[in-house]
Order: structure tokens, then sequence, then C-alpha cells
């Protein structure tokens, strides 16, 4: 006689982080840099791509695009079928390839939301920089703004991506925390300014600002131009907040977690980002 194997009667496999941005065939950005970093700090997490290339647009050669729609949306919809989500602690956003995407992931953040109020939703605003202004299209910058960003109740926008999300041109840090804080609503409760004013040419300042406080980490700029440290820097972030690391101490050792790989890929003059090996953790599940 034969037995079918009943999987949708059998647990779930644990996730602690659902990492929802880019991916690369080859190369550290996007989820190919959040998923080590969340795995070195001891978290399971799942990848949903928005776009797929075969590495960053820095080479001659690049193949791929945007996930579409439909696919994107089928990918969310499993998950909830899978019954994934049911032992998920955080999400996070970092670049989207559409504003369907967009829309679909603001829609299904407030469904998540919801049902699971305790769960944690970092979004990184991959929109643009003070050197090139937007690289993403309009409209998809316009649904960050508008719906995207208030879905999050911790958001990382680098200066420029504050001053588009809050149609301010902030220079001094008094005008930075203003219209951090012009952002704050029901869900969004952080801030934090990667890069933010208090950088100078021998350290990167990261300025956090909530409702009631406005604190500064610091941490050692190194020269380079790897991609891919933003996206690190948000899951580290994300790991520390998970691990019960307060707000400050938590950016302080994201900041850290990317100066060690930077160190680590300039001592090898990698093109990719690079970890350094990290011991000390055990997966979160197992260590339960």
């Amino acid at each position: 006689m034969t037995h079918t194997l009943d999987y949708a009667a059998r647990n779930p496999l644990p996730l602690d982080v659902i990492s929802i941005q880019s991916q690369v065939v080859y190369g550290t950005v996007g989820n190919n840099a959040a998923l080590p970093t969340l795995a070195a700090h001891g978290l399971r997490a799942a990848a949903v791509p928005t776009v797929l290339f075969s590495n960053t647009p820095h080479y001659d050669t690049i193949h791929g695009g945007a996930i579409s729609a439909d696919w994107f949306a089928g990918y969310l919809a499993d998950l909830d079928r899978r019954r994934a989500l049911a032992s998920t602690r955080a999400v996070i956003l970092g670049y989207l390839g559409s504003t369907e995407q967009a829309t679909l992931l603001a829609d299904w953040l407030d469904a998540l939301k919801a049902r699971a109020p305790a769960i944690h939703i970092g979004i990184d605003p991959v929109l643009g920089d003070d050197n090139c202004g937007l690289y993403v299209r309009p409209e998809l910058a316009a649904c960050y703004r508008e719906r995207l960003a208030a879905c999050a109740d911790l958001i990382t926008p680098n200066h420029y991506e504050l001053g588009y999300l809050s149609g301010t041109t902030p220079q001094q840090e008094a005008e930075t925390v203003a219209a951090a804080r012009s952002l704050l609503g029901a869900r969004l409760h952080t801030v934090v300014i990667t890069s933010s004013p208090g950088s100078d040419n021998d350290h990167i300042a990261n300025l956090i600002v909530t409702r009631d406080n406005v604190t500064t980490t610091r941490h050692p700029r190194i020269a380079s131009d790897v991609k891919g440290t933003g996206d690190a820097f948000h899951a580290a972030l994300t790991a520390a907040l998970l691990t019960g690391k307060p707000l400050q101490d938590a950016v302080q050792q994201a900041g850290d977690w990317v100066v060690a790989a930077l160190r680590h890929t300039a001592a090898h003059d990698y093109g990719e980002l690079d970890f350094p090996p990290y011991a000390g953790t055990t997966n979160s599940h197992q260590a339960g």
C-alpha cells in the first residue's frame, strides 16, 4: 500500500525573518547581503526577491529584471499558505522593482500587522542619494512617500531619502530631526538616518530619531566602493533588535558589523562585500 505524505499537515519550517529585496546570482547586495548577516547572528530567514539580476549594474554585463507582479503576489500568498509566518518575528524590505510590488506589499503588510501586531517591520527606502538624486522611477518613490514608509515600525533612509520622504531639504541636525519626526505616525516610531549630517571624513554618523529621543552612533569611515553595505546594516540592525538589544546599541552593533565586513573585504581585495567568520551564535530555534 502506498502512503502519500501530507505536507500540509506537518509543522512549518520556523522562520525568524522574511527578507524582501533585490537578489543577484553573483555578488553581495540585497538578499545576498541580508541572509548571511542574519544567519551569522543566529536567525533563520526566507528570501523574497523583488528583482533578480546576474550581478549589480557596475559590471560590463548584466541580465535579469524585476519579478512580475503576479509572481511576487504569489510568493507572498504562498508564505501564508505554508504557514511560514506563524513564527516570523520581523519583515525587512529593501530595493523594490515596481510600483505594483510596492502596492501589493503595503496591503500585505497592513494585513500582517493587523493579525500579528508584535511583528517588527523594517524598511530601508532604497530611493536615491545626494550625488545622483532618485535612481528609482518617480512613481515608485512616490509609493514609499505616500504609503509604504508608514507601514514600517522603523526605517533607515540616508540623508537624501529622508529629504525626499519628508518633502524637505534638511541640512543641519535640527532640521534633520524635524524632517524625521514629520514621518512618525501610528506605526512608524523610529527613523535611523544613515550617513547623517554628523558624519565627517573619518567617521560615519547614524542619527536615531524617535518622538522622545535623539541619539547618534559613530563608526570609522572605511574607504570602499563595494555595494550592499546598507543591506547588511539593516539586516544586522534587525538581528540586534530581535535579540533584545536597546535601540542605540543595536544601531552601533550594526555599524560595527559593516565596518568588520569592509575591513575583511579590503584585506582580500574583493570587489564584492564579504563577511568575516562570526562565532558564538546558534540558531535561535535550535537554541530554544
